[in-house]
């Protein structure tokens, strides 16, 4: 049985912000995460951290839809980053390369630290 789904964001001063996503990434709620991620860009987020502490699952095309926000986030010198993978969903950016592309961090509280310089 599938968890759904739970996106909540939260901004962090004026151009950061943390998109949390609880439950399952997968390919029939991807759009839901793609969506949410593209607005926050438009509204000017130029830090975009992904918590995944409550991701208990994430397939391919969510990945893939972190890839696609990461790129957009280049575009206007931005960064996608990661924080708090559990190790099943963290394992599947070692597996595809992904520790390569994005900046990886136990919590959101060290990211949130190294974004703040």
């Amino acid at each position: 049985m599938t968890t759904p789904l739970k996106i909540a964001s939260r901004t962090e001063g004026k151009d950061t912000a943390i998109l949390s996503l609880t439950g399952e990434v997968d390919v029939a709620n991807a759009g839901r995460v793609r969506d949410a991620g593209l607005k926050l860009i438009s509204d000017g987020i130029k830090h975009l951290i992904i918590d995944l502490s409550p991701t208990d699952y994430m397939d391919s095309t969510g990945l893939g839809t972190l890839v696609g926000l990461h790129k957009r986030l280049v575009e206007s010198e931005g960064e996608l980053i990661v924080a708090g993978p559990q190790p099943r969903v963290e394992r599947l950016f070692e597996i595809t390369g992904l520790t390569q592309v994005f900046r990886i961090f136990d919590d959101v509280d060290a990211a949130l630290k190294e974004v703040r310089g």
